[in-house]
This record gives structure tokens, sequence and C-alpha cells, in this order.
């Protein structure tokens, strides 16, 4: 039991974006025979908006109305082997009634059944509690796994269960590095984040997994290696088309693919957008093209000079005053962003 009272001790919480490698290190480290690492429920993100619908959870009818929904949520979104747990052992295992607690019961009985006594959570948007985790788990690791952005995308694009062009996807990728990076420009946090190119995770899995290993605390096993020889990882292969590679042995050079077939626009869209937290996760980022950053300058200034005049035409218009401020202090920005970008050196770069 941790020394805050919660059941996991140093539980693993992986951050990672959609399409950037997360099942296949899930599948890697679940081989350990001292992790469990279940298929990804993201319950964090799905119970966080409804614990206000319960009420107080110091009621003993809302809690068990909560231990119900949780048993019920993980009997349906869990893959594999693995057990959903009880109303009854979540409401047993609970050290608090919160939401932390919650998810701490319910996979503490997860890993129990498992018998292992580590467990890896993969989660979406684990990256906005990773202060509340920190918190409640002062031996928490967390695996910052990135991707080339562009790879990601392609692969996004390619997926039969994401949706979205390739300005959404950028967005979203470039919001949530940006999140991440956050973190790891957090003191408190920085010691217990270690960053993991999948790059280097597929070219060198050896030597990535022997030093993630040691970060983690646990010693490296050979029969990571052989993840996709599992019948779980069999199974979860063949049961989500988005998983199928799971059953494969880690493709070495399964990188780079945007550079064939993201195609020229598509690449141009995704630099402009998330250059920045590309550069600084050490991936080269071409000169976007005088074309390329005239026609995005264009549809950016189209756009707010069409949200201007729907705002005038109902009688919304600022003040001449405030037009002027409000555009000294973006230019005034945009400086110190400009000059800070023309400096810019990676500062996580790949290990090889």
């Amino acid at each position: 039991m941790t020394d805050r009272g919660l059941r996991i001790d140093r539980p693993i919480v992986l951050l990672a974006s959609e399409r950037s490698g997360g099942n296949l290190l899930r599948a890697i480290l679940g081989s350990h025979s001292t992790i469990v690492a279940p298929s990804p429920v993201h319950f964090l993100i799905s119970f966080d908006p409804l614990l206000p619908l319960y009420g107080d959870l110091s009621s003993d009818e809302a809690f068990s109305r909560a231990c119900e929904d949780v048993s019920r949520f993980f009997e349906h979104q869990i893959a594999g082997s693995a057990e959903p747990p009880t109303a009854a052992a979540i409401a047993d295992n609970a050290c608090e009634r919160s939401l932390v607690g919650l998810m701490d019961a319910a996979f503490f009985e997860i890993m129990r059944d498992a018998g292992a006594t580590r467990v890896l959570l993969k989660e979406n948007e684990a990256f906005r509690y990773a202060h509340r985790l920190a918190d409640r788990y002062p031996g928490i690791r967390f695996i910052y796994l990135v991707r080339d952005g562009r790879d990601a995308a392609l692969s996004w694009l390619k997926s039969p269960n994401h949706f979205g062009g390739i300005s959404h996807i950028a967005q979203t990728w470039r919001d949530e590095q940006r999140a991440c990076l956050s973190l790891l420009c957090d003191p408190g946090l920085e010691p217990r984040i270690q960053v993991v190119h999948y790059e280097d995770l597929v070219s060198s899995p050896r030597s990535m997994l022997e030093s993630l290993c040691d970060f983690l605390g646990v010693e490296f096993e050979e029969g990571m290696l052989a993840f996709h020889g599992r019948d779980e990882i069999k199974e979860q292969s063949a049961t989500v088309r988005n998983w199928e590679n799971l059953s494969r042995p880690i493709m070495g050079q399964n990188f780079n693919k945007h550079e064939r077939e993201l195609g020229w626009w598509r690449s141009q869209t995704f630099n402009q957008i998330a250059h920045r937290e590309l550069a600084a996760l050490g991936y080269d980022v071409p000169e976007l093209s005088a074309a390329a950053r005239a026609g995005n300058q264009a549809l950016s200034a189209a756009k707010e000079g069409l949200g201007l005049v729907l705002k005038a035409a109902r009688g919304h218009v600022p003040k001449p005053a405030e037009i002027f401020v409000r555009g000294k202090r973006r230019r005034s920005f945009g400086r110190i962003i400009a000059e800070l970008e023309s400096a810019q050196r990676p500062r996580w770069p790949r290990r090889s």
C-alpha cells in the first residue's frame, strides 16, 4: 500500500497521443512478470465529468451507486482475459471516496487477480490528471511516449476509428504535446517522467527497454520482446482493427512514412501548426514554403475578418481603442514568440 493510503504502489501511467504506439508499449511492458497492463478503458476522462451527478460520495448510497457503475463500465470496456472488478470489490478496496480512489480500487483488483505488483495505465488525456495523480502517488512513474506527429497523423488518417482532417489532427497533436511538455518543465514532475521516442523504441528496442526498466525500477526481461506471442495479445489483435500489428514482432523501420505518403500540402499544414513542438522533440521541420505561409496567413485573416463582419452585423463592434490595444499586445507577444522560435534547439531529442 502506498504511503498516502491508496492500494496501488508505484503505478505507471502512459502519456501519449492517439496513434503514437501506446498499445505497442502497453503490450511490451505488460509482458513483464511483475507488471499488468490492461487494455485501455479511459476511466479518468469518462468518470470525471460524471462525479457531480452522484452527489456527495461520503453518502453510502451515492458511493455504492458509483461503485456499481464503475463495475458496469469495466465490464464492457476492458478487453482480453482481465476480469472486470465487482462493485463489492471496488467498495472494499476503496481507500478514499474520490475519482482517484475509485480508479485505484478498480485497478488494484485487476492487478491482484493477475498476480502482479505493478500496473500500467493507458488512459486518453492522462496528462490532464498528472498533477492530481502525482500528488496522491509519491512513487508514480510517467512514460511520455512521443511519435513524429506527421507519422501519427498518417496513421490517424488511415484508421477506421479516428476522424478529422489534417488541421484538426495537427492541432490535437500539438495541444497534447504542449500539455506533456508543460509537465516536463515542472520541477516537481520532471524527475518522474521519462521521454520515449517511438522511433527509438522500434529501431533499438532492447536498449530502450533496458533504460525504461531502470527508470521503472524493474529488471529487464527477454520475454518483453516476445510480447506478440502471448495469447491475450493475439486475442486483442484479432478483435480491434487498430491493434492488428500487436501480434507481430516489432517493425523496426515503421517510421518516417509521412515523407512518402502524407503529401506536400498535408505536410505543410502540419508543420505550420505544430512546428514548435516537433522541433522541441527533435524532429526535423523543413522551412515552410512561401506559398503555404501566404495561404495560411490569408486564411487566418479571412476568418478573423469574417468574424468581425458578423459581429458588426449584430451590432457588437469593439471600440477603436480596443482594436488598437489588442493589436499592439498581439504584435508584442508575436515578437517574443518569433525570437524564441528563431533560436529554438531540440530539448528532448531522440536517443539514437
